[in-house]
């Protein structure tokens, strides 16, 4: 009972903020770049016959990132509303996540990397 009436400090609250600001910032950014590639693809799949088939695997690995996005702003904002409310009842942490932050940065660094494969092999003349 004595840890959980310890005085938590005002920086605990903007920092939890900040973690919440900077995980949308992420989220937003992301959304932005799928959104970017729905576009494009959406325009090549129309009006490029030759890059048909590419375009509907670049407007899928759109609609994944785009999922991811989504997912990583509902994530943050239910982290922070978690973190809120223990900094609220003065409780001991745990207040990092471990897995989540990885497993995106794993998902993301796979799109990334099947971007550039597929671009690679494009200037290459393998496709």
């Amino acid at each position: 009972m004595a840890a959980a009436l310890r005085r938590t400090e005002a920086k605990a609250f903007f920092a939890n903020e900040r973690t919440f600001l900077h995980w949308m910032n992420m989220s937003v950014t992301i959304g932005s770049i799928s959104a970017a590639m729905l576009g494009i693809s959406g325009h090549a799949q129309k009006h490029w016959d030759s890059h048909r088939q590419r375009a509907i695997f670049v407007r899928a690995l759109a609609l994944v990132m785009m999922a991811i996005s989504i997912f990583m702003a509902i994530y943050a904002t239910w982290n922070f509303k978690l973190r809120a409310d223990m900094l609220e009842e003065r409780m001991d942490g745990p207040y990092d996540s471990k897995v989540l932050p990885i497993l995106l940065s794993v998902v993301l660094m796979a799109s990334f990397l099947i971007v550039f494969g597929g671009t690679l092999a494009t200037l290459m003349g393998l496709n």
